[in-house]
């Protein structure tokens, strides 16, 4: 086989043939379009490197298709990303190896079925799979509460926009349950009348907080009820590759990049300088209970949330944090959202190699809130699992070790 790039010659002859075939012919995509994903490094029938056989530029040029060919730039800049992570056997040879990342050439290798989303990657010029809803794995569990006051969404508000949110609620179910209701309400309504999702995301949680605190000044007043709240953490993705998130509170939005946990939220707890002084300078208290844990007004244990009326006057704000990042499909596996009963009890390292180690993102997130619950947590522990381009690259077969001293953080022999 000529011309094969150095940084393919290490694979072995069956995988070599596979990435020419899905470079120099594409892949088939629909009775009628294809995406030719054409290399100027690999080529079968060609006089050297560089030039186009005239059995592909003829059938290029009588085909309806969107030909999306790699420049000088695009290939070098693949060269230079192949020596990424470690990949997960991708040779059959038995064993993990810091290897050559052939997705950044056009295609990934995913352990579970993910159809091409066929118009974003013709808009975006590279080949984008579309987030089935159904793969995406949910588990709760109660803990040792009487309630599960956690609740979570999973939707698609449009053809091209998907939402993933996470509400941990306190002091009742009754805002967790009325947030996860409405806001895709809400979202929907703000996304007809602007494409920037992060001004959709800030209106959004605005306009809901504004909801539930009249929802409850007329049927909750003197109730139990008025006093309850939850964070949110709401992920919009877009075309399948820009994700943005809005957030209050510490529930949590992890990205595995590499095997490794990119945190794209920021917990908004009372020790956080600017987060307390906004608390004092608003004539609020922030006081440290028995267990070391700091609260506004010796009541709450986060700055940011939705609902929470009587704390709203001194500095408990619910202007979301937010963040938007570019998906690599290459090289992320999986977005995770967790409440704070598995976080507490779990590095974002830990949730990375447990989620790593599952097969489907269904298992990943029934086993990682039992452990949470073997760990110790007393407190409801919800994940939501979304899978990405990369998902089953990067498992691990490395135990979380059990430790007494965690348990008895947990609580559990408290």
């Amino acid at each position: 086989m000529r011309n094969i790039p150095h940084f393919l010659q290490r694979l072995s002859y069956t995988r070599q043939t596979w990435i020419r075939q899905k470079l120099q012919f594409g892949w088939q995509c629909s009775s009628h379009h294809c995406l030719i994903w054409q290399s100027r490094c690999i080529h079968d029938k060609s006089d050297g490197p560089g030039t186009d056989s005239a059995e592909t530029k003829n059938s290029a040029t009588k085909s309806t298709v969107e030909e999306l060919t790699l420049d000088n730039d695009a290939e070098k800049d693949s060269v230079a990303m192949v020596t990424g992570g470690h990949l997960t056997d991708p040779e059959n040879t038995g064993k993990r190896q810091a290897g050559v990342n052939f997705d950044t050439l056009g295609s990934w290798n995913n352990r579970i079925s993910m159809p091409i989303a066929m118009n974003e990657s013709i808009k975006l010029g590279k080949l984008i799979p579309k987030i089935p809803l159904e793969k995406v794995g949910t588990a709760s569990l109660i803990g040792r509460r009487k309630y599960n006051e956690d609740r979570f969404i999973v939707s698609q508000l449009s053809k091209q926009v998907l939402v993933f949110g996470i509400f941990d609620g306190h002091g009742g179910q009754l805002a967790a349950e009325y947030v996860s209701n409405h806001m895709t309400d809400h979202l929907t309504y703000w996304l007809q009348r602007s494409n920037d999702l992060q001004e959709i995301l800030w209106n959004s949680f605005i306009d809901i907080n504004n909801m539930l605190t009249r929802h409850l000044n007329y049927y909750s007043i003197g109730s139990e009820d008025y006093n309850s709240g939850t964070t949110a953490t709401v992920c919009l993705l877009r075309d399948g590759i820009d994700l943005t998130v809005g957030h209050v509170g510490d529930t949590r939005a992890i990205l595995c990049r590499e095997g490794l946990p990119i945190r794209l939220t920021v917990d908004h707890h009372p020790d956080n300088h600017t987060e307390k002084s906004r608390v004092l300078n608003k004539g609020g208290r922030v006081t440290t209970n028995s267990l070391g844990v700091h609260q506004v007004n010796s009541r709450l244990a986060m700055t940011r949330s939705i609902g929470d009326v009587e704390l709203k006057q001194h500095g408990v704000i619910s202007e979301p944090y937010l963040r938007s990042i570019r998906l690599r499909h290459g090289m992320d596996s999986f977005l995770i959202l967790t409440t704070d009963g598995l976080n507490f009890v779990l590095s974002d390292q830990e949730v990375m190699d447990i989620v790593c180690s599952c097969p489907t993102p269904s298992q990943a997130a029934s086993f990682i809130t039992d452990q949470a619950l073997q760990f110790g947590t007393e407190d409801n522990t919800t994940t939501v699992i979304i899978p990405l381009g990369a998902w089953g690259k990067y498992r691990t077969n490395r135990a979380i070790p059990y430790s007494f001293g965690r348990n008895l953080v947990g609580g559990r022999f408290g």
